[in-house]
C-alpha cells in the first residue's frame, strides 16, 4: 500500500504538470462583469452581440517596438518578476488577450511550460485569451507571464494586446469561474514594427518649426526646485526598458546637435542610415547655456539605469576640465558652471551594443532654490510668499483637487471606524493609472498574510484615499495589522482638510504605494486665457509614508489640451513640467526623521512663446510618479491648488501706507511711497516684435475707466493723460527709468522697469495698469490697443490697492479668527493663544504680504499701559465677556524688518482689531444635521424681502410668519438640563425668570444705517417663545415689522437688500451640574438679505471672475435698467449676492469685462452640500457658501413653498439658479444649459431700415411677435412684466416690420381679402440685357406678415425694422422678447380693425431653445436637420447661434467637417464673407477665428461632393467674447508672408461697398476648389450694395485663389451702372496689373489706392491681366482654356472669350441633349444666357468660334 501510494502521489504530480501545460484550457465558461464600481452593464462595448466588451478601470499604457521575426516578453510591473515574484503584488487574476477584438490573439502564448495560465472560451464559444486565478504563489513571469511574436506578414502595422489584473477574486474564487473579478488595473501593450518606431523617431529629429518637439520624446521646458547642489531630479525616458526603443543610427552624432542653431550643426537627412537597431543603453548629453558645449554620461545598467537621469548641480560642476566638448566634437579647456537658473538642455541618445547613437529625447532645464517645506518651515524661513494665503491674495486660483469631492459619497465627517476612514469608491477611470483598493472586496482575495493582502492598504501600483493614517480604532498602527491597516511608519497623519481647518473638518487624502515607472497619480483640468508671458503656479502638499530607500519624487505636467464637439479629447501638447526633485537630500533634516509630515511641493511655470501656450483655452495639469524603484515609494499627496496670472506687469509699492493715512490727502506721503511698473524683459521684448518701441501706460480704475487726477508728469509740466517709457530689444544696464536702474536680474531673469515714481493715487481704491505700444498713423492715442484684463493676451498689470499696512488675527494654526472663549468660573486661567500677523507690502513681488513672528506692545480697549510687551503672541489675557480692541505697536524699533533674506519696510504706528471674548458656556449649533462645517465660519441665512414679505403676511392670517432655522446639534453642560431659556444680556450667572427674553438683538452688520447704532440693543427678529426645549430641531424666528425707515427713533431693524444682519442669543440651561459654574452660552446667526432684482456686475475688485456663485458679481439693480419709476424702486448702493429662486436677474452688455459662465455643480449624496461650485473656467464661488442654508421658496406654488404652520423653512444652497433672467442687447452667459430658471427675455438692438439675418433664442416665437412700440421704436417698459400688443401703442402699419424666410415656400403674405404665397421664385431681379438676371436672393422669400408662422430652434430668418419714412423717434430700434400674446389680429393697409386673427401656442414661449441639463459634462447640444431644407439650385443654409454666448466658427466648423470654411453673415445690412479659416491643424488659435454673437444667424454650405443630415452644436463651441482673439473678416485678414492678397473694394455713389479677394498661390488650381475659393452670395433684396466678383471655373467668387492672374474675369452686380473699383495690393506684384475692357478692347493699367470706374452688370466684359498683347489680341492662339463658362447668379449663363478668334454661337443643352437655349455672338467677347428656373440644375455648353473649325464642348452645374 506504501507503494502504491507512491504511485497515486506520482500520477497526480504528472496530471499537474500536464494541466499546467501552455495551452491547456480550462472547462469553465468566461463571462464579463462590470465591477462593483460601474453600474449594471456599464461597459465598454466592442461588439455586443457576441459579449466582446471591456470592464471599465484604471489603465497604463506600454509601447513596444518588435523588429522582423522578433519576439518579446511583455513585462508586468511586478517585483521580482523576472525571478520568483515578491509579496504586495495582485494574485487575483491575470488575462492576456486581443484588446481591440476581446479575443485571444494568435501571437500571444505563455512565457512558461510551468505557467498558471490556460485558455477560457465564452458561451459562444469564443477564445477570450490566457487566464490565470486565485494564485497561491507569488507571480512572475514563469506563472503569469506571456510572450508576444511578431507575425511574419510583410503588411503587418501592429496589436494590441491587454493584460487585466486584479488583486481580487469575487466571481472567481477557489477553482470555480462564476465571471471575471473586479479589476484593479488594464495593462495595455501597443506593439508596433520597429521600422515605424525608426522612422517616426528620424521625422521628428527633421521636423522644423520653433513650436516642434525637437526629439521623439520631447519634455519641453522642467523647471525644480533643489534645495542644494547635492540635491537633484529625475529625469527618465517613457519606455520602462531601453530596448524598446529601436532607430536608425545616426552619422555625425557628435557634430550635428538636436538644439542647434547654426545650419552647419543641424541634423539633416543624410546623417541617417537605412538599417533599424536596437537600444541596449543611453548616453545621457548636457549642453551648456548657450548651447555650444557639452558632456555626457552612458548609462549602461546596474546601479545607472540607462532610462534614469539624475541632475543637479553637484554632478555638472564637478565634471572634469577636460570633460567638455564643442559642437565640432572636440574638446575643451575650460570648465562649465552652472547656478540657479541657468538653462540646462539635456538629450537622451540611444545607444546600440555596437555602439550606434541616435537622439530619442530632450529636456530644457532651470532648477530653483524652491525645494519642499513644511508650513513651519515656510514661517520659520519668512518664505511667505509661498503660503496658501498669499498665492489666494495674489493670483487667480483655477482648480483645487483636495481628493474630498471625488464622489457624491464622501463627507466631511469625522472617521468613526476603518471603514468609514477609507472611500469606497474609486476615482474617475481617466484620472490615475494605478489599481484602487476596493474596502468591500477586502476579504475576496487569495488567502495569506498581511502582506498577500494588506486589506485597507494598497499593493504595490495601488492607491486609496483615507481620512487618516495611524489612528487606533479608525486607521491602524504601523505593519502590524491594526484595524486591517498596513503603514510602513507609526506616524499619524490626516489630510490637508483636516490641518486647514483646525480639525472641524476631515476629508481625503491619496495614498499611493508607487510603481517604478511614470505613472499618472493625478490630473486637473481648468480652462484659463494665457498667453505670452502668463504664469502657472500650483502648490501641493505630499507627505513621505515610507521606510524603504526611494523617498517621493514627483512631476508635475502642463498640458494643452484641445476637445472635440462631445468634449473628448483629441489633443493633448506638453507645455511645461516642474520636478518636486528626489525628496531624499532634497528637505532639511535626515529622511527617517521626515516622515508623516505634510511638505509643500510648489512650482512657478513663466509661459514663453516657445510653449505654445496661444493655442489652448483648456489646460491639464497631470501629476507623475517619478520614484525610480518600489522599494519604498510609498507617499501621501493632497491639496493640489493651481493659480495663474495673465498679467505681464506687476506693481510694486516701495512702502506701506501707515494706519490712518491716505496718499492723495497726505502729500507727506508723496516723496517715500513710489510705486515700481516691471515686467520681464523677455516678454516685453517679444510683445514689441524685438524693435524698439515707445510704449504708452494708464492707471484705470476698478470700473473700467481711466484714473482721474493722475498726473504722469511732474509739478511744474503736469500731464494727467498717460506716461510713456522705451522698450528695447536688448539689456542695457546702465539706462534708467526716473532716475533709477532700468533693469533688474532677479532670479538670473532680467526684468525692465517701466516706471518707478510716485502717483497719487487713492487708498482703498482698485487699479490696473493699461498699457498700449505705439502704432504709426494713429495721432489720437486714445485709440490704441489699450490692454485690459479681459483681453488677456493684451498688455495690463495685475488688479492692485495701495498696501496699508495692518494686523491680521490668527489662531495659533494660522487660521483667521475673531473670537476666543474663556472658562465660566471668573477664577480659572483662561487658555487661548492668537498671534498677530502684519501685513506690509511685498516689495519683491508687487502687492502685500503677511510677516509672522512680529514683536509688539498689547494695549486692551482704552489702557495706556501695555497687558503684554515685546510679544508676537497675545496668549491666556484675562478678558471680560464681551468685543473688544486690541491695539499693537511694533517694537522692532525699525522700520526694517529681514525675514527670509529679503528686507520689508513697516511702520512704527499703532494697529487694532476687534477681538470677542465669550464664555465656554453651554453651546447651540445652527446648521443641517450630520454638516462638518469650517472653523470660524459664520453661520448664515440667506433670504430675500420677498419672503420676508410673504411670512408677514402669514403673520397677519395668524398663521405662522416664522422662518425656522434648524439646530444641528447642542452641547450643554448639565445632563439634566431640559430647557434652553433666553436672556438678555448682563444678566446673573444664573436663571432669573426676569432676564427671560424672546429677542433677537442685532449684534452686528454691514448696513450703514446700523453699524453705529449695535450698542441700541436694536431688534433683530423675535422668537416664538423665551425657551426652546433640549434636542429642539429648529429655531424659529420672526423678522420685526418691515414698515419703517432707519431712523433712530426705531428699534426695529429695518432690513435693505445686498446687505448683511447678524443677530446674537444668549440662553441659559435649566439644570444644574453639582457646584460647577453654569455659565451662559450664545448662538450667531447671520442673514444676509438677496436682492429681488439683481445684476451681473464683475469688476477688477472681484478678480475678473465669471463665477454666477460668486457674490462679489452681483449688484442690487437700478431702477433705470429695470424701467421702473424711481417712485416704485428706490436705488441705494450696496453689495449684492448670489441670486435665489425668486431673483430676477439682469445680464448687461459689457466692455471689458467677463459675462457670467457656469459649470457643473455636484453635491454630496448624504446631506446636500455642494463639492464643487466652480464653474467650467475655474472661478471660484464665494468662499464657504456652501454651508450657507437659504430660505426656500417655489414659485410655481401658491403658498411659495410655504409648510404646513405657515412658516418658511431653510434648505441647503443651490447654484445657477434665478427665477428670470434678462438678457440686454449683448449680453452674454455661458454654459446656458445649466442654468435653473423660470423665465428668459432677450433684447436686440438694430440699425433703422437695415436688414439683419437674426434666430430666436427663445421657443415658441412668432413673426407676429416682432413689434415695437410705434412711436419711440424702443421697448423701454417695465421689466419683467408681460408685453402685449395694444393698439394705442403698437401700429404695424406706421411702425412696420419686414421678415423675410430663407428657402421657405410655406411663407404667406395675408390680405382682408385672403392669402397668397411670399415665396419668391422669380427673384427680384437685375435687368440685364433685357432679361432676368435671379440671382442667390431668389431664395429668400418675399417680406411677409404671416403672424402665426413659428421660428423653429436655429431657423434664421432676415429682419428690417421699419424703412426710410417709418422708423420712429429713435436711432436704434429695441426689440424684446417674448412677447405674452396668444392672439394676433390682421388689420389693413389704413389701419382697418379685421375679425382675421390668429391664435399662437406659446407654452414655452419663456423657454431658451437650448435645454436644461444639470449632468457633469453636459453640452447643451442642438441639432439643425439638413433634410429637405433646400429647393433645387440652393446650396446654401441658413442657420443661427441657438446659444446666449459667442459661438465660435472655427470649433463649429470643425465638428461639422462636410461645410465649407467659407461663409457668410450680415453686418451692417450688407452679405460679407468671411473665408478660410484654417481647418487643416487640429490646433485651435483664438486670433484665426472668427465670432458669431448670440441671436445671429449665417450662411454655410456643404462642400462639393459632401452630404450630412444635421448640423451639429454643442456649448463647447462657444467662447466669451471679451477674452476672444479672432473676428477678422475676408478683407480685414493679413497677408501671408508667402502669398500675395489683392483685394478689390466696389463702391457706389451713395456710399455702399463690397469687397472680393484674390490670393496668388502657386501651388492652387485655376479651377473652382471648394477648399481655395468662396463662392459668391448675392442679396438682390440690397442691390443698393455693388457685389464685385471674379470668377474660378465655372463659379462667381469672393475669394478666388489661383496661381496667376491671367485673364481673370471680373464683374460686378448691383443697381447702379457705374461703379468704382479699388484694388489693394498691386503694389506687391513683380509686374503691372491691367483691366481688359473687352467693349471697348481697351487696356488700363491699376495702380495701388487709385479707382476706376466700371458698368455694373455687364458679365464678361472686364477681365484682370497681367499679360498685355503687344500685336494685338487677334493673333493669340486658340485654346480652350481662353473660353471662359460660368454662371454668376442663379438662372445665368455666361461666356467670354478674349484672346484670338472670338465667339461665333453658344448653345445649352440639358445632359439628355435637349436644347434649351441659343444665342448668336456674332464676333462678340461676351455672349450672357439667361435659363429658366426648374429642376435642371447641370447643363452642356457648346461653343463654336468665328473663322475656325473648333468647337468647345464643357459642362456647367448652374446656380
Amino acid at each position: 500500500m506504501k507503494g502504491n501510494g507512491l504511485f497515486s502521489k506520482y500520477i497526480l504530480f504528472i496530471l499537474g504538470i500536464i494541466s499546467l501545460m501552455p495551452g491547456m484550457a480550462y472547462s469553465q465558461t468566461f463571462k464579463h462583469y462590470q465591477g462593483i464600481a460601474n453600474k449594471a452593464g456599464d461597459y465598454e462595448v466592442i461588439d455586443a452581440a457576441y459579449d466582446c466588451l471591456r470592464q471599465k478601470t484604471h489603465v497604463y499604457d506600454y509601447y513596444i517596438a518588435l523588429p522582423s521575426g522578433g519576439s518579446k516578453d511583455l513585462s508586468l510591473p511586478f517585483s521580482g518578476y523576472s525571478g520568483d515574484g515578491a509579496d504586495l503584488e495582485p494574485r487575483g487574476y491575470f488575462r492576456w488577450y486581443n484588446y481591440d477584438t476581446d479575443k485571444a490573439s494568435a501571437q500571444l502564448k505563455a512565457y512558461s511550460v510551468s505557467t498558471l495560465l490556460q485558455r477560457m472560451k465564452d458561451t459562444h464559444g469564443i477564445d477570450k485569451g490566457l487566464i490565470a486565478y486565485n494564485l497561491s504563489s507569488k507571480p512572475n513571469r514563469n506563472l503569469v507571464g506571456a510572450v508576444y511574436t511578431r507575425p511574419a506578414d510583410a503588411s503587418w502595422s501592429g496589436e494590441t494586446i491587454a493584460c487585466d489584473v486584479s488583486r481580487y477574486v469575487d466571481g472567481c474564487s477557489g477553482t470555480s469561474f462564476e465571471h471575471e473579478p473586479t479589476l484593479s488595473i488594464r495593462y495595455i501593450f501597443h506593439i508596433m514594427p520597429a521600422e515605424k518606431m525608426a522612422d517616426d523617431i528620424k521625422q521628428k529629429l527633421l521636423e522644423t518649426g520653433r513650436d516642434r518637439d525637437y526629439t521623439y520624446e520631447d519634455g519641453k521646458g522642467v523647471s525644480a526646485g533643489l534645495k542644494d547642489g547635492g540635491a537633484s531630479m529625475t529625469l527618465r525616458l517613457n519606455q520602462n526598458d531601453v530596448t524598446n526603443y529601436y532607430f536608425h543610427p545616426m552619422n555625425n552624432i557628435n557634430t550635428h546637435h538636436v538644439f542647434a542653431e547654426d545650419e552647419k550643426y543641424k541634423i539633416k537627412e543624410s546623417d541617417f542610415s537605412t538599417e533599424v537597431v536596437q537600444a541596449t543603453q543611453v548616453q545621457w548629453r548636457v549642453y551648456n547655456s548657450d548651447k555650444t558645449q557639452f558632456v555626457w554620461w552612458t548609462h549602461k545598467g546596474g546601479s545607472f539605469a540607462p532610462r534614469f537621469f539624475d541632475l543637479s548641480l553637484n554632478i555638472l560642476n564637478n565634471t572634469g576640465t577636460n570633460a567638455w566638448c564643442d559642437l565640432n566634437g572636440r574638446g575643451v579647456s575650460s570648465k562649465q558652471t552652472f547656478k540657479y537658473g541657468d538653462r540646462i538642455y539635456v538629450v537622451a541618445i540611444a545607444k546600440s551594443s555596437s555602439g550606434q547613437m541616435c537622439p530619442i529625447a530632450n529636456f530644457t532645464c532651470q532648477l530653483f532654490n524652491q525645494y519642499p517645506m513644511t508650513a513651519d518651515e515656510l514661517k520659520t524661513s519668512g518664505q511667505n510668499t509661498r503660503l496658501n494665503s498669499y498665492l489666494e491674495d495674489h493670483y487667480r486660483p483655477v482648480n483645487i483637487v483636495s481628493f474630498d469631492d471625488d464622489d457624491e459619497e464622501q463627507t466631511l465627517l469625522a472617521p468613526t471606524s476603518p471603514d468609514d476612514n477609507q472611500d469606497r469608491l474609486p476615482s474617475k477611470w481617466s484620472k490615475r493609472s494605478y489599481g484602487f483598493v476596493y474596502r468591500e472586496l477586502m476579504n475576496s482575495a487569495p488567502a495569506g498574510n498581511m502582506y498577500v493582502n494588506p486589506k485597507h492598504s494598497p499593493l504595490h501600483g495601488e492607491y486609496g484615499l483615507y481620512k487618516s493614517a495611524n489612528i487606533k480604532g479608525k486607521s491602524g498602527w504601523g505593519y502590524s495589522g491594526t484595524d486591517s491597516y498596513l503603514w510602513w511608519p507609526t506616524a499619524q497623519l490626516y489630510d490637508r482638510t483636516y490641518e486647514n481647518t483646525n480639525g472641524t473638518q476631515y476629508g481625503h487624502f491619496l495614498y499611493i504605494d508607487a510603481a517604478d515607472e511614470s505613472r499618472q497619480i493625478a490630473e486637473a483640468d481648468f480652462k484659463a486665457d494665457l498667453c505670452v508671458g502668463s504664469q502657472v503656479i500650483f502648490s501641493a502638499a505630499i507627505a513621505d509614508m515610507t521606510t524603504g530607500a526611494e523617498r517621493p519624487q514627483l512631476m508635475f505636467k502642463l498640458y494643452g489640451v484641445n476637445y472635440d464637439e462631445n468634449n473628448q479629447e483629441t489633443e493633448r501638447r506638453l507645455l511645461h513640467s516642474f520636478s518636486s526633485g528626489n525628496f531624499s537630500g532634497n528637505r532639511q533634516g535626515a529622511d527617517g526623521d521626515n516622515v508623516g509630515k505634510w511638505y509643500q511641493v510648489y512650482g512657478k511655470m513663466v509661459l514663453q512663446k516657445e510653449s505654445g501656450v496661444n493655442n489652448f483655452t483648456d489646460f491639464k495639469l497631470v501629476v507623475d510618479n517619478m520614484c525610480k524603484s518600489t522599494s519604498g515609494a510609498d507617499y501621501a499627496f493632497d491639496d493640489l491648488r493651481i493659480y495663474t496670472k495673465a498679467s505681464k506687469v506687476d506693481i510694486i509699492q516701495s512702502s506701506p501706507i501707515c494706519p490712518g493715512k491716505n496718499t492723495a490727502k497726505d502729500a507727506s506721503l508723496s516723496t517715500t511711497i513710489l510705486l515700481k511698473l516691471r515686467a520681464l524683459q523677455e516678454t516685453m521684448a517679444a510683445l514689441a516684435d524685438n524693435t524698439e518701441k515707445k510704449l504708452y501706460f494708464r492707471f484705470v480704475d476698478a470700473e473700467g475707466n481711466p484714473a482721474e487726477n493722475v498726473n504722469y508728469g511732474t509739478t511744474e509740466n503736469p500731464n494727467y493723460q498717460w506716461g510713456t517709457t522705451t522698450i528695447y530689444n536688448y539689456v542695457d544696464e546702465t539706462k534708467t527709468v526716473d532716475g533709477k536702474p532700468m533693469y533688474e536680474k532677479i532670479n538670473d531673469e532680467w526684468n525692465v522697469v517701466l516706471a518707478n515714481r510716485y502717483f497719487n493715487l487713492q487708498s482703498n481704491q482698485t487699479y490696473y495698469v493699461s498699457f498700449a505700444f505705439d502704432e504709426e498713423g494713429i495721432t489720437d492715442k486714445t485709440q490704441l490697443k489699450w490692454g485690459k484684463p479681459s483681453d488677456v493676451c493684451s498688455l495690463y498689470s495685475t488688479n492692485f490697492q495701495m498696501v496699508q499696512q495692518k494686523v491680521l488675527v490668527t489662531d495659533a494654526n494660522g487660521s483667521i479668527t475673531t473670537t476666543v472663549t474663556i472658562p465660566c468660573d471668573d477664577n480659572a486661567t483662561p487658555e487661548y493663544n492668537i498671534k498677530a500677523q502684519l501685513q506690509t507690502v511685498d516689495q519683491n513681488n508687487g502687492g502685500s504680504i503677511q510677516l509672522n513672528g512680529v514683536l509688539y506692545n498689547w494695549y486692551v480697549d482704552d489702557a495706556t499701559t501695555p497687558i503684554l510687551q515685546n510679544s508676537a503672541e497675545f496668549k491666556n489675557v484675562p478678558l471680560g465677556v464681551g468685543d473688544h480692541t486690541i491695539r499693537v505697536i511694533p517694537t522692532t524699533g525699525s522700520s526694517t524688518i529681514t525675514q527670509g533674506g529679503v528686507d520689508y519696510q513697516i511702520c512704527l504706528d499703532e494697529m487694532s482689531f476687534k477681538l470677542r471674548v465669550v464664555k465656554n458656556g453651554p453651546q447651540l449649533n445652527l446648521g443641517l444635521p450630520d454638516v462638518a462645517y469650517p472653523n470660524n465660519y459664520a453661520r448664515t441665512v440667506r433670504i430675500g424681502l420677498p419672503q420676508v414679505a410673504l411670512l408677514a403676511e402669514q403673520e397677519a392670517k395668524g398663521k405662522g410668519g416664522y422662518i425656522s432655522v434648524p439646530i444641528s446639534g447642542e452641547n450643554l453642560v448639565a445632563a439634566n438640563s431640559t430647557r434652553l431659556y433666553f436672556v438678555k444680556a448682563g444678566g446673573k450667572d444664573q436663571l432669573d425668570p426676569s432676564q427671560y427674553t424672546n429677542v433677537m438683538y442685532l449684534s452686528a452688520t454691514n448696513d450703514p444705517a446700523y453699524q453705529n447704532r449695535i450698542g441700541e440693543s436694536l431688534t433683530l427678529a423675535t422668537l416664538q417663545d423665551n425657551y426652546i426645549m433640549s434636542k429642539s430641531s429648529q429655531l424659529k424666528l420672526k423678522f420685526t415689522p418691515q414698515t419703517g425707515d432707519a431712523s433712530s427713533a426705531s428699534k426695529n431693524v429695518q432690513l435693505h437688500e445686498g446687505y448683511w444682519y447678524e443677530g446674537v442669543l444668549i440662553f441659559r440651561e435649566d439644570g444644574s451640574h453639582g457646584t460647577t459654574v453654569l455659565c451662559s452660552g450664545e448662538v450667531y446667526i447671520r442673514f444676509a438679505v438677496v436682492p429681488e432684482y439683481a445684476t451681473w456686475n464683475p469688476t477688477a475688485n472681484s478678480k475678473m471672475s465669471a463665477a454666477w456663485n460668486n457674490d462679489k458679481n452681483w449688484r442690487r439693480s437700478a431702477h433705470t435698467e429695470l424701467y421702473k419709476n424711481e417712485n416704485q424702486y428706490t436705488d441705494y448702493t450696496s453689495g449684492g449676492y448670489v441670486p435665489m429662486k425668486f431673483t430676477k436677474v439682469t445680464i448687461p452688455n459689457l466692455s471689458g469685462l467677463y459675462f457670467p459662465s457656469l459649470g457643473y455643480i455636484a453635491y454630496q449624496k448624504s446631506t446636500g452640500i455642494a463639492t464643487k461650485l466652480s464653474n467650467a473656467k475655474g472661478d471660484a464661488a464665494t468662499a464657504n457658501i456652501q454651508y450657507d442654508m437659504l430660505a426656500k421658496w417655489d414659485a410655481s406654488a401658491a403658498d411659495h413653498g410655504l409648510n404646513a404652520e405657515g412658516n418658511l423653512e431653510c434648505e441647503t444652497f443651490y447654484g445657477n439658479t434665478c427665477d428670470q433672467i434678462y438678457f440686454k442687447p449683448g449680453a452674454e452667459l455661458l454654459n446656458q444649459c445649466y442654468l435653473i430658471y423660470n423665465k428668459a427675455w432677450v433684447e436686440k438692438q438694430m440699425k433703422p431700415n437695415t436688414w439683419y439675418a437674426l434666430t430666436s433664442p427663445l421657443q415658441d416665437t412668432y413673426a407676429g411677435d416682432i413689434y415695437v412700440p410705434a412711436a419711440s421704436g424702443r421697448q423701454e417698459s417695465e421689466a419683467f412684466e408681460p408685453i402685449s400688443f395694444s393698439s394705442p401703442v403698437n401700429n404695424r402699419i406706421t411702425s412696420p416690420v419686414y421678415q423675410r424666410s430663407w428657402d421657405d415656400a410655406s411663407a404667406e403674405e395675408v390680405t382682408l381679402d385672403g392669402r397668397y404665397d411670399a415665396y419668391d421664385y422669380a427673384g427680384t431681379g437685375i435687368t440685364f440685357e433685357n432679361q432676368k438676371l435671379n440671382a442667390l436672393s431668389a431664395h429668400w422669400s418675399h417680406v411677409y406678415n404671416k403672424v402665426d408662422r413659428k421660428y423653429q430652434p436655429l431657423e434664421g430668418m432676415a429682419i428690417r425694422m421699419g424703412d426710410k419714412y417709418t422708423v420712429g423717434n429713435a436711432s436704434d430700434v429695441l426689440l424684446r422678447l417674448p412677447k405674452a400674446d396668444t392672439q394676433y389680429t390682421y388689420v389693413s393697409a389704413s389701419q382697418q380693425q379685421s375679425t382675421l386673427s390668429e391664435n399662437v401656442d406659446k407654452q414655452n414661449a419663456y423657454r431658451l431653445v437650448v435645454n436644461a441639463d444639470a449632468q457633469e459634462n453636459a453640452l447643451g447640444k442642438m441639432s439643425y436637420s439638413l433634410v429637405n431644407k433646400l429647393s433645387d439650385g440652393n446650396n446654401y443654409y441658413l442657420v443661427g447661434n441657438p446659444y446666449m454666448a459667442t459661438l465660435s466658427m472655427y470649433k463649429f466648423l470643425k465638428a461639422n467637417p462636410s461645410l465649407q470654411s467659407s461663409f457668410y453673415v450680415y453686418e451692417g445690412g450688407v452679405l460679407k464673407l468671411y473665408n478660410q479659416l484654417d481647418m487643416a491643424t487640429i490646433t485651435y488659435e483664438s486670433k484665426n477665428d472668427v465670432k458669431i454673437s448670440p441671436m445671429q444667424s449665417f450662411f454655410v454650405r456643404l462642400k462639393d461632393g459632401q452630404s450630412a443630415s444635421q448640423l451639429n452644436f454643442t456649448s463647447a463651441m462657444t467662447v466669451d467674447r471679451e477674452v476672444f482673439g479672432g473676428g477678422k473678416t475676408a478683407s480685414d485678414e493679413e497677408q501671408g508672408e508667402d502669398n500675395i492678397t489683392l483685394t478689390l473694394t466696389a463702391a457706389s455713389a451713395s456710399g455702399y461697398r463690397s469687397r472680393s479677394r484674390i490670393v496668388l498661390d502657386a501651388s492652387a488650381s485655376e479651377d473652382y476648389d471648394d477648399a481655395e475659393d468662396a463662392q459668391l452670395l448675392y442679396d438682390a433684396q440690397l442691390k443698393e450694395v455693388p457685389v464685385v466678383y471674379t470668377v474660378a471655373g465655372d463659379e462667381a467668387v469672393a475669394m478666388n485663389t489661383l496661381p496667376d492672374v491671367d485673364w481673370l474675369p471680373l464683374g460686378v452686380v448691383g443697381k447702379s451702372s457705374s461703379v468704382g473699383l479699388k484694388i489693394d495690393g498691386i503694389s506687391r506684384l513683380s509686374s503691372p496689373l491691367y483691366l481688359y475692357d473687352a467693349a471697348t478692347r481697351k487696356y488700363q493699367e491699376l495702380k495701388e489706392e487709385e479707382e476706376v470706374k466700371v458698368m455694373a452688370n455687364e458679365h464678361g466684359r472686364y477681365f484682370l491681366t497681367q499679360t498685355r498683347s503687344t500685336t494685338g489680341i487677334e493673333d493669340a492662339e486658340v485654346g480652350e482654356s481662353d473660353v471662359k463658362i460660368y454662371s454668376p447668379a442663379r438662372g445665368l449663363i455666361v461666356v467670354s472669350k478674349v484672346n484670338g478668334p472670338l465667339l461665333n454661337k453658344v448653345e445649352v443643352y440639358t445632359l439628355d441633349g435637349k436644347l434649351v437655349a441659343a444665342k448668336k455672338a456674332a464676333g462678340a467677347v461676351s455672349v450672357s444666357i439667361p435659363v429658366s428656373s426648374s429642376s435642371q440644375t447641370v447643363y452642356i455648353i457648346r461653343v463654336s468660334l468665328m473663322d475656325t473649325q473648333t468647337v468647345i464642348t464643357k459642362k456647367l452645374s448652374l446656380r
